[in-house]
């Protein structure tokens, strides 16, 4: 329910449209260079090379290595070797049904073991995913997605289940989401939508069995195009989130809302949602201190992106929700963010921020609010030579009251600062040698947090599409 939320808080430039107005169409694709029939695919294989060196220093180094976290193991030198296969394949089966896969894979190899080596399929994030779907248009008023999404990937995660990818511990899991979306067109401007998926991720190690977890969803929409640019949507939305091998409880979580989507100017899109959210917990686990057996709020939220240039676009979301929590059974949030991003033919740079509050409903496990703001960047300093560089900024306040056992990093705050820059070099088409310089900084205020890490690498990558 949460991704439903960020859905509906994501402006599009076809915000006012119905939503089956936005399935895929049966068409060739542009990407696909191997045509057989009427089987279309694109394949992608890279490889990358080189030397990276690291170094920590601070109280808080023995916290991260005694700890096995972050995705660094130990200081030192490194030849890490990369290789990668991207692949989309693209299937027509009739005039109005056709199949999608993409998938991506990539292995990481450090043979002198500074990190873990990781097999990731990683589509559209880190990881090892794949993704299917099947479009189909029984009628000429109905239009259904079947699809399933699998993922085998190695998140780092903090306390509170976000990731952190500079002090989180690893979490290696694999999960598979199966579903169907389908929509029915009740007249000209007015869609009958639905949906149903099931979604299961299992930890591969014993320390996390307790986020092994099993979430059936399925929703009920109704829309009305009211004018040429706004639409007026209905929304029932259901959720039941189960954890089979602990006593955690089980979560129940109903939604009804009123969303509205519309185009205030030629290059201005908004989207607007209110309503209400009933959140039941029930099972052995609930009758642990502390766990309320239910939780109500309203939600409610906008989002609002404008177009200032052809190349330039920024937007702003905001959201109150309910959801399931990582450690508790349901938690309230509020998350405010905002982008902006210029895209040129050489040059590319985006900036963020954002904050995000959770309130849990266990009164043993405390609140927080996260802070975190970044830039990245490539800027062209000659036909072949670029540099490369971002920052990023985040900052963690706890609410943990005296005397509540919690872990260090749900009782004290700490916050972390990320530079990274370096010149990328277009030697040919199909070779890239890239050089970069990165600075890591978090400061707590316990100093089992503190510490500072240094990384310098050159990489040489290969990538040649088929």
């Amino acid at each position: 329910m949460a991704l439903a939320l960020t859905a509906l808080l994501m402006p599009s430039v076809r915000a006012q449209n119905l939503r089956y107005d936005n399935h895929r169409e049966v068409s060739v694709p542009e990407y696909a260079t191997i045509r057989v029939g009427p089987f279309h695919s694109s394949w992608v294989v890279s490889a990358t090379t080189g030397y990276r060196w690291i170094n920590t220093s601070g109280v808080g180094t023995d916290f991260l290595f005694s700890g096995s976290r972050g995705r660094v193991k130990k200081d030192g030198s490194d030849f890490p070797i990369i290789l990668g296969l991207d692949t989309r394949n693209y299937l027509i089966i009739g005039p109005h049904t056709d199949l999608d896969l993409s998938v991506s894979f990539r292995y990481e190899y450090y043979p002198l073991d500074t990190q873990e080596s990781e097999f990731r399929v990683y589509l559209p994030t880190e990881g090892v995913t794949a993704n299917l779907s099947m479009e189909m248009s029984p009628t000429p008023y109905l239009r259904l997605r079947v699809w399933d999404g699998f993922g085998w990937q190695a998140d780092y995660i903090d306390a509170r289940g976000l990731e952190d990818r500079y002090g989180g511990q690893r979490f290696e899991n694999i999960s598979n989401s199966i579903g169907v979306d389908g929509d029915l067109l009740l007249a000209e401007r007015q869609n009958l939508g639905f949906g149903v998926s099931r979604s299961d991720r299992w930890a591969l190690d014993r320390e996390w069995e307790h986020q092994n977890r099993v979430i059936h969803a399925g929703h009920l929409l109704y829309e009305y195009q009211v004018a040429e640019y706004a639409t007026l949507g209905l929304r029932a939305g259901l959720s039941h989130i189960d954890y089979p091998q602990t006593n955690r409880p089980s979560t129940l979580i109903n939604e009804y809302m009123v969303q509205l989507g519309t185009r205030l100017t030629e290059r201005t899109t908004a989207t607007l949602f209110a309503g209400y959210a009933i959140g039941t917990i029930s099972g052995s686990g609930s009758a642990l201190a502390g766990v309320e057996s239910d939780l109500s709020t309203a939600i409610y939220g906008a989002g609002l992106q404008t177009e200032l240039t052809p190349r330039l676009t920024h937007g702003i979301s905001y959201a109150h929700g309910l959801r399931g929590g990582y450690t508790s059974a349901l938690e309230e949030f509020d998350s405010l963010r905002y982008t902006i991003g210029w895209n040129g033919d050489f040059s590319r740079w985006s900036a963020y921020t954002g904050f995000l509050i959770r309130d849990p409903s266990s009164t043993n496990v405390p609140g927080y609010s996260d802070w975190t703001s970044g830039v990245l960047g490539e800027v062209p300093l000659l036909p072949y030579l670029s540099l490369v560089g971002s920052v990023h900024y985040s900052e963690r306040s706890n609410d943990a009251a005296d005397g509540v056992a919690v872990d260090l990093e749900s009782r004290s705050d700490y916050n972390t600062w990320a530079f990274k820059a370096g010149p990328e070099v277009r030697l040919t088409d199909e070779f890239n040698l890239s050089a970069y310089a990165e600075h890591i900084e978090r400061d707590g205020e316990d100093d089992a947090l503190d510490y500072t890490r240094d990384i310098v690498a050159v990489l040489l990558t290969y990538r040649h599409e088929l």
